[in-house]
């Protein structure tokens, strides 16, 4: 896709969207060092949706840390957060209180009560009054989040939304158990280090995994494509695929008409060891009928990798994404044709590979590691480049991390298994 056809885009996804990545007058940062971290947050107490009051003080008495996020209905980035928030409260609930409080005026309790069950967050929801906090902590814009620890101090706070589950429960961490003895301020959200095994393939792509889809194409006077698939059906299965030089901290999948965004390690299939994206298709009243997948690199910014493609629910809907973009400036003739049948070359991986890398995605030569089978166990080491390969009959093998060079460490009840085919992973250690 020519930069001419990707700016045309971007105006197609703010009209979907109202705004990609913020909204009005929000700002995002990976970084942020406001006055009050480190010193003791304001005692507060609110009214949720369901008359229950909320004080900063008594929540801590029995949660190792408190989240408070402040928002507004009317924000987008907002609610793309809120399924991932929604998701760690489940998991760290009985640590760490949640409580969310818009500072829209015009968001009165019934109206947040409305939008809590519509999204289906469980955690506690209110009222920022009269915008005190809000004027505290982000007088930049919303999302807001701010942790507070079990000693009473800010510890963190964010401006921007979460991308991912994964973002806040790394955030979290760092605040509980018992080695949190004394206030650690966090200004950004940490490195996933935990040790981790995750399949590659020769690029990074997305497409249906079943179904009787068929593939569109798209196409300028000059050559310029956009990838489509028609879906008749009300959901479908994604698969997504990864290539082994991927930074797969940083590599997101934006849904961008569900306002949904996962890191791609919450899209792995545990069982099956394959990335998978749920998606719902537009409603047939909707007023678009088309839906829009980003896979791309949040951290490297213009990512030269990123995957784009466009979902329509049938042929008509591939005629009004045409007529979008002629609205937004698109002067060049688009067709689409449905695509060719695609001929799968004969390319299959003919020994399991694995690429050993570091929190960093740097490369991690000298780690031991044994392909074992219920009778035996072969040693292999990784070279210069941080890959091991093994070419022993195809099997389904434990691998096992028995040694790492100085400096680095694993967490050694983690546990990898292969296919029985041949194939290639990224397996991640620490870097300490």
């Amino acid at each position: 896709m020519n930069k001419h056809f990707s700016r045309t885009l971007s105006f197609v996804i703010c009209i979907m969207l109202a705004a990609l990545t913020l909204c009005a007058g929000t700002a995002a940062a990976e970084e942020a060092t406001p006055d009050f971290l480190g010193k003791p947050f304001p005692d507060f107490t609110a009214t949720d949706t369901e008359g229950n009051t909320f004080t900063l003080s008594e929540a801590l008495k029995n949660h190792e840390a408190v989240l408070i996020n402040v928002w507004a209905t009317w924000c987008r980035p907002c609610r793309r957060e809120f399924p991932a928030l929604n998701d760690v409260y489940q998991k760290y609930g009985d640590k760490v209180a949640f409580i969310a409080l818009s500072k829209e005026p015009n968001d009165t309790l019934e109206v947040i009560e409305a939008f809590r069950k519509a999204m289906g967050i469980t955690f506690a929801m209110g009222r920022d009054e009269g915008r005190e906090l809000f004027n505290y902590i982000s007088p930049e814009g919303i999302p807001a989040t701010v942790v507070v620890d079990r000693f009473g101090n800010a510890a963190f706070y964010r401006c921007g939304s979460f991308t991912d589950a994964r973002q806040v429960e790394l955030v979290l961490d760092t605040f509980l158990g018992d080695g949190y003895t004394e206030t650690a301020v966090l200004t950004k959200i940490p490195l996933d280090a935990s040790t981790r095994a995750f399949p590659v393939s020769a690029a990074r792509t997305v497409y249906p995994e079943s179904g009787n889809y068929r593939k569109v194409l798209l196409s300028t006077e000059d050559g310029d494509t956009i990838t489509g698939w028609i879906i008749p059906d009300d959901s479908v299965r994604l698969r997504v695929e990864i290539a082994a030089n991927d930074y797969v901290n940083g590599i997101t999948l934006l849904d961008v008409s569900g306002e949904r965004s996962k890191g791609i390690l919450d899209l792995l299939d545990q069982e099956r060891g394959v990335f998978v994206y749920d998606l719902a298709m537009p409603d047939k009243a909707a007023e678009y009928q088309f839906s829009y997948i980003w896979l791309f690199d949040k951290v490297s910014g213009d990512d030269p990798n990123a995957v784009e493609i466009f979902l329509f629910r049938n042929e008509e809907a591939v005629d009004q994404l045409i007529q979008v973009f002629k609205a937004e400036g698109e002067t060049r003739e688009i067709t689409w044709a449905y695509a060719e049948e695609e001929v799968k070359q004969e390319n299959a991986p003919q020994a399991y590979t694995i690429h050993v890398v570091d929190q960093n995605n740097k490369p991690v030569p000298e780690v031991m590691v044994n392909f074992c089978t219920d009778t035996a166990c072969v040693p292999n080491e990784s070279d210069e480049n941080g890959t091991v390969t093994f070419t022993g009959a195809p099997d389904v093998y434990h691998v096992q991390i028995i040694e790492v060079p100085d400096g680095y460490s694993w967490d050694e009840s983690y546990e990898m298994y292969t296919t029985r085919e041949y194939g290639e992973w990224i397996l991640r250690v620490r870097k300490d």
